[in-house]
């Protein structure tokens, strides 16, 4: 501090605040969370590792233009892969398997490593990460800057840490069990505001399907939204980024039908509750979302939007196998 700043006292407020006063009754907010999560080891970990996967990813891109050549691979249809990908990701379970060498590793692009399983079979019980090296690679091939790295972290299935970087705002999300979100060191909420689909902004990425009866299904889905009077639609291509923007309040609800798998979701799970809201599976009535293997259905917002959205949605019907 200052040697200007005179201090009277020091005392904790009941809330765990620290409060530094000063001759001119000044209160100095020095610290708002004081209780570190037991997970803190394995939260510091992913943030270090999103932020040297972040430089990774910034060194493909040429701003200014439309697409750059980053070596795309289709994997199916229009889903895509890049030589940033596999090489963010093997830098990442690099770092995790130096601190932690007796964790499994599920990553999106280098399943030869990682435990796997069938769709809809249940994850591992064991410490377990979950990475997603770059989310949102569609944006990130063509300079759209709506990219993230998300990395998770579970124990008993159940996702305890979750960090979600974009290099290309330089947000970083973080949050561990216990110890609740934060953007950049600050700590963030939902929007307690939305309360039904009239004040709801809403994400929705449809992914990368181009069955005739999944198309028909959402896009006959975002209709009954606008009917019922949805306040704004938005679609970023990143499930990682939607998550992380409902657990900052920048989005109301964020829904997917058939998000890419549990990657995808596993941090951002832990940021929307940390920061108040729910994450519920869209195919069941208030219902959490379960990690498990293959494609998956989310809604992640406040309890009441949520409801309402999920509601108006009805019950989706294509079904996920493994030959989809």
């Amino acid at each position: 501090l200052s040697k200007r700043l005179s201090l009277l006292w020091l005392h904790c407020s009941t809330n765990n605040t620290i409060h530094l006063e000063t001759k001119q009754g000044k209160d100095l907010i020095a610290s708002s969370n004081m209780t570190k999560s037991p997970y803190q080891p394995q939260l510091e970990l992913a943030k270090d590792a999103a932020l040297k996967a972040g430089e990774i990813i910034r060194s493909y891109c040429s701003h200014g233009t439309g697409r750059s050549s980053k070596n795309v691979t289709v994997k199916s249809g229009v889903d895509l892969v890049t030589e940033a990908d596999t090489r963010v990701e093997k830098m990442i379970t690099g770092l995790i398997k130096d601190a932690f060498p007796n964790d499994l590793i599920i990553g999106e692009e280098d399943q030869a490593d990682s435990p796997n399983g069938g769709q809809g079979d249940p994850f591992p019980t064991e410490s377990c990460w979950c990475v997603d090296p770059i989310d949102g690679t569609t944006n990130f091939v063509h300079n759209y800057p709506f990219v993230a790295v998300s990395i998770g972290y579970m124990v008993g299935g159940i996702p305890r840490v979750g960090v979600i970087y974009n290099p290309f705002t330089d947000s970083m999300y973080e949050a561990a069990e216990g110890g609740g979100a934060f953007l950049n060191g600050k700590q963030i909420t939902i929007d307690n505001d939305a309360s039904s689909i009239t004040d709801c902004l809403l994400v929705n990425n449809i992914g990368h399907y181009r069955y005739e009866d999944f198309v028909e299904e959402s896009a006959e889905r975002v209709k009954k939204w606008l009917k019922a009077g949805l306040r704004g639609y938005r679609a970023s291509g990143s499930a990682a980024q939607n998550l992380a923007h409902v657990a900052s309040g920048q989005v109301s609800c964020y829904y997917e039908h058939g998000y890419g798998g549990p990657w995808d979701v596993c941090a951002g799970m832990v940021l929307v509750k940390e920061a108040g809201g729910v994450v519920w599976d869209a195919r069941g009535s208030e219902t959490d979302l379960e990690m498990k293997f293959g494609k998956g259905s989310v809604c992640a917002g406040g309890r009441a939007v949520v409801t309402d959205v999920l509601k108006v949605a009805g019950q989706p019907t294509f079904e996920f196998s493994g030959g989809k």
